[in-house]
């Protein structure tokens, strides 16, 4: 292959999911047994049933006593993968600390202050001659020492490390169970508990990571956990055995590792596969490796000498199916199997599922120094893709992660039409969230373990040993986009030279960047940068950020407030605080670190953009308004400046935050229950390949395209007034390029003349046959008199009829407005008919609908299982209730009273 820049071009890797993972549970091909009918070779168990922990200095028994089949005293049952505090709260020692409660109040901060002992037994087969065992330890946060049937085997250091050990002599001699013991050691850097104060305006002080920021010396720990602007002091800071425990089997030979690679010619014609089998052998044999690409076979003798080695099989691909991004085409995924075999009983054996994807990193830009520089800009299989991803700084608070949560969490990122990931300071590294990744086609932006809030890790070794590990493990993934230092700052220079030696050495093809504010390696890549704002701003100082003029193109954290829904407010606050700010409210980051002046300031500035604040109803249903403007248009502005035509065109945009770690007022776009508010529909709209857009700032339309298509037809634009009149019509002829945006022309006049202060926009693109492609629809001021949005409780009532049926897992509803006036932000949920329960999680095509006039749409919502009870209410900003017309096939349907319930007797709001 020949060599190319790897900080500017990826070409066409095919990755692996799970390649260098040892025995994967779940994989597929046993060996052939033995005359006793044994097989060789067993994939992975996991070891989940049957734990006890207990803190370490409660334990008095030493490792050897605690890996054998006696009692110990004090032993209380663990959840592995787990922490201690999930644990506690399975255990009824501690409430959830996130609903309802003040963490650092709830739960002792004394949790950290100890080790923790965890300990099981498990069943272990007779082993053949020449079969040997392993243990796979996938993370121990954050030094474990493994101890089995009274034998110290090793130890695992650093959140991020995987443990595999050989354990073949002592079950050799087990009795047919094998004793498990861990200790887990506390971290050895922590800071008291940052505490949360409404009064203040900031979160927790206003410093993240703690008082001074030495939790960071721990090295790869989940530092955030120290008290984050995102995230409450976890008492136990994440300590515990919190990735899967499993055994395996293997003959003789086990496949160590495996990456494969691959060139895509630059047709995307033909593609040359190369796979690279690491070897560990106990005794010199010849092998045969063999295996198939979905079906194309191939069988390769090698050597196999004691301890390693490695071999190569080399395959090509003829029109290869490619792996895209969400939203560019399907991300095709290979089944690939590799085995290790001889005299007929196969050693090991992997099977992977790998995409070929081609990837560009850079395109050269003019900075505002004058100098042509390499800006970062992605390019997958020859088709530029204006990057629009979500931070991630934690999968869950604490930890509660299972595979099925978490590929619900990706899940919901494809289906807002984002196209990537932040994995913020490698906080959320697993196998089953790189895997969910590359199913849903979401490329990751991974970060490493360094941040700007502390001091440096303290063991330079061992953060290098953790990212060379990590490298080694997700290598293979195809929707692992580049790997990164760490956050908002360079990392010291050892590690950012420790990093660039380790990509160059293990993943050469793949872009490194010193961190996420800039690169300071060999050939950088620049026009990238952090910052904000993190707070909620008017839509056309998003557009005017984004404009074009501004230096860098691509901007990887912008974000703002983002207020859940009415129910999830009542869940995650005690009733006492529900109409009351207080420090419940600051322990779920309503302080925002002080963006807009902190959680008093964000009230009162909804309050003057959208009246004043009556109940928490109320705030609830303007919060929906304030997050849905906001949140649209952070990617809406980059959509409508990408490409050509201004100075320095947008290339990505990754809002601060999509997934929250914990029940929060800010960052998301759905609450930790996994309800998506109106802040994922606004991602979900904005986000749209092909869209309409107004430019808040210009008031200019603009067809936004990512796709690799020209697009025709018309842009129609309608302007409403107050009571749902249109004043104003227009309409704009569309030919607009491939991956670019094309300005339609401007509606500034029009607006000028809106009987009122506010105006409603609808935006509608058809394609030459009259077949409507995408809709749009804004409030807006009136340029001539901007005043806000106060006046739209002064809008007449919306009248909507709403017809729903069920069948199995499947409830649609039948949207239209039957009246005259705009049924504005009108909100379905799905809920049990018999407890009032919102059912989660439940996934609708749309909500938050915006319908004029006799307009129309058909809203499906996925429920996780069929199940009887199930109602669908219905709220919305003012609602007509009399006049509306609710039917229900199968199921109830009713109005949302509690949400609708904006106008009491006397205002109680903060009160």
């Amino acid at each position: 292959m020949t060599q190319v820049n790897r900080r500017r071009f990826l070409s066409g890797a095919v990755a692996a999911a799970g390649g260098g993972v040892l025995g994967a549970s779940g994989l597929s091909g046993i060996a052939a047994a033995d005359p006793a009918g044994r097989p060789f070779h067993s994939g992975g168990k996991e070891i989940t049933t049957g734990w006890t922990f207990a803190p370490a200095d409660a334990a008095t028994a030493p490792g050897a006593t605690m890996s054998s089949a006696g009692q110990v005293a004090g032993m209380k049952p663990a959840v592995v993968p787990g922490t201690p505090l999930t644990s506690m709260i399975v255990n009824g020692e501690y409430p959830d600390p996130l609903y309802g409660h003040i963490v650092t109040d709830t739960v002792p901060d004394t949790l950290k202050d100890t080790g923790y002992w965890y300990r099981t037994s498990f069943p272990v087969p007779r082993l053949l001659p020449g079969q040997r065992f392993w243990l796979r330890f996938d993370g121990i946060n954050y030094l474990g020492t493994v101890w089995l049937n009274g034998v110290r085997v090793g130890t695992v250091e650093g959140a991020f490390q995987r443990g595999i050990f050989e354990v073949t002599d002592i079950v050799a001699k087990a009795d047919r169970v094998a004793h498990l013991a861990v200790l887990v050691g506390k971290l050895d850097y922590t800071d008291p508990p940052a505490l949360p104060s409404y009064a203040s305006g900031v979160t927790r002080g206003g410093r993240n990571g703690g008082k001074t920021g030495v939790t960071l010396k721990n090295g790869p720990t989940f530092f955030c956990t120290a008290g984050w602007d995102w995230l409450p002091t976890i008492p136990d800071r994440d300590l515990g055995i919190w990735q899967p425990v499993a055994w395996s089997t293997t003959g003789p030979v086990r496949i160590a590792d495996v990456q494969v690679t691959s060139t895509l010619s630059a047709d995307l014609q033909t593609a040359d596969v190369e796979i690279d089998v690491a070897l560990d052998s106990s005794a010199g044999k010849s092998v045969l490796l063999k295996g198939s690409l979905d079906g194309q076979e191939f069988a390769q003798a090698v050597a196999a000498p004691p301890g390693a080695s490695s071999a190569k099989v080399r395959l090509r691909v003829n029109q290869p199916k490619l792996w895209w991004p969400n939203g560019y085409g399907e991300p095709y995924r290979y089944r690939l199997t590799v085995g290790a075999e001889s005299g007929g009983q196969l050693h090991d054996e992997r099977t992977l599922r790998i995409g070929i994807r081609r990837i560009e990193y850079t395109t050269p830009m003019r900075s505002p120094s004058g100098a042509e520089t390499n800006c970062l800009a992605i390019t997958v299989n020859n088709q530029p893709i204006l990057v629009m991803g979500g931070n991630w700084g934690l999968d869950e608070a604490l930890k509660r992660i299972p595979r099925e949560r978490l590929r619900a969490q990706v899940r919901l990122h494809r289906e807002a039409n984002l196209n990537l990931i932040r994995n913020w300071n490698g906080q959320s590294s697993t196998e089953d969230f790189f895997a969910a990744c590359d199913e849903y086609g979401i490329l990751v932006w991974q970060d490493f373990f360094c941040s700007t809030e502390g001091p440096p890790p303290e063991n330079t070794e061992r953060d290098l040993a953790n990212i060379r590990d990590c490298i080694l493990r997700f290598r293979n993934h195809p929707s692992v986009l580049l790997w990164c230092g760490g956050n908002e700052g360079p990392p010291p220079q050892p590690l950012i030279d420790g990093l660039d030696a380790l990509v160059a050495e293990l993943d050469p093809q793949r872009a490194a960047l010193t961190s996420s504010a800039g690169d300071t390696g060999k050939n950088p890549i620049d026009g990238y940068r952090s910052g904000g704002p993190y707070h909620w701003v008017e839509p056309s100082k998003h557009f005017s950020l984004s404009d074009g003029t501004q230096w860098p193109p691509f901007h990887n954290e912008v974000g703002s407030y983002s207020i859940p829904t009415l129910e999830f407010i009542r869940k995650m606050l005690p009733e006492s605080s529900w109409e009351h700010p207080d420090d419940f409210w600051a322990d779920r980051d309503v302080n925002g670190n002080g963006g807009n002046g902190g959680g008093a300031g964000y009230l009162a500035l909804t309050a003057k953009r959208y009246g004043e604040l009556a109940n928490l109803p109320d705030f609830a249903r303007k919060s929906q308004l304030m997050n849905y403007e906001c949140i649209k248009a952070i990617y809406e502005a980059s959509a409508a400046n990408m490409r050509s035509g201004v100075r320095y065109p947008r290339t990505g945009v990754i809002m601060w935050m999509t997934n929250p770690a914990q029940p929060s007022f800010v960052w998301q776009m759905y609450s930790h229950d996994l309800e998506a508010h109106s802040s994922f529909y606004a991602v979900q709209h904005a986000c749209r390949r092909v869209n309409v857009i107004f430019n808040s700032q210009t008031f200019d339309v603009v067809l936004a395209n990512h796709t690799r298509d020209v697009v025709q037809g018309t842009a129609a634009v309608t302007l409403f007034d107050l009571n749902g009149t249109a004043f104003s019509r227009a309409s704009f002829p569309v030919r607009a390029a491939a991956s670019d945006h094309t300005v339609l022309g401007s509606i500034a006049a029009q607006l000028r003349k809106a009987p009122s202060e506010v105006a409603f926009v609808r935006l509608s693109l058809t394609d030459p046959r009259g077949t409507e492609l995408v809709r749009n629809f804004y409030w807006a001021e009136n340029p001539a008199r901007p005043s806000g949005f106060a006046g739209l409780d002064a809008a007449p009532a919306a009248a909507v009829s709403a017809v729903a049926g069920i069948r199995g897992q499947d409830v649609t509803v039948d949207v239209k407005n039957i009246g005259q006036p705009v049924a504005l932000m009108l909100h379905l949920q799905v809920y049990d008919t018999r407890t009032g329960e919102r059912i989660l999680p439940a996934t609708f095509s749309d909500n938050y609908l915006n319908l004029v006039a006799g307009e129309a749409v058909t809203v499906r919502a996925r429920l996780a299982d069929a199940r009887p009870n199930v109602g669908v209410r219905v709220d919305g900003w003012k609602v007509d209730q009399r006049a509306s017309r609710l039917t229900g096939h199968g199921l109830a349907v009713t109005f949302n009273q509690e949400a609708l319930a904006t106008d009491p007797a006397a205002n109680t709001f903060g009160r």
